[in-house]
C-alpha cells in the first residue's frame, strides 16, 4: 500500500506507435502495486481519446482496464454522437 499525492498515471498502447492511450489524475490516492489498483475518495479526472470523466469514490484497475466512479461524475464527449437516445 502506498499513499500518492498528486497521483499522475499514463496508459500506453503497447504496440510500436507507443501512443497515450489513457491519462488518470488525480490530487490524493492510495495505490497497490501487487493488484495494479489505485483507489481514492476525492476526484479524479480521465482522459481517453474523445472522452472525459471526472468524479470522486474512484478506482482504476489495471488489469481488468477499468476505472469505477461513486459519486460527482461528470462526462464530457468530444466526438458526435449521432441518435444516442434513440
Amino acid at each position: 500500500r502506498i499513499e500518492v499525492t498528486d497521483l499522475s498515471i499514463t496508459v500506453f498502447s503497447g504496440d510500436t506507435a507507443a501512443h497515450v492511450e489513457t491519462i488518470l489524475l488525480s490530487s490524493a490516492a492510495v495505490f497497490f502495486p501487487k493488484e495494479k489498483r489505485a483507489t481514492g475518495e476525492k476526484s479524479v479526472r480521465l482522459i481517453h481519446d474523445d472522452i472525459e470523466v471526472t468524479g470522486e469514490g474512484w478506482t482504476y484497475d489495471h488489469e481488468a482496464k477499468k476505472v469505477s466512479l461513486a459519486r460527482h461524475v461528470r462526462v464530457v464527449f468530444a466526438a458526435q454522437l449521432n441518435d444516442i437516445l434513440k
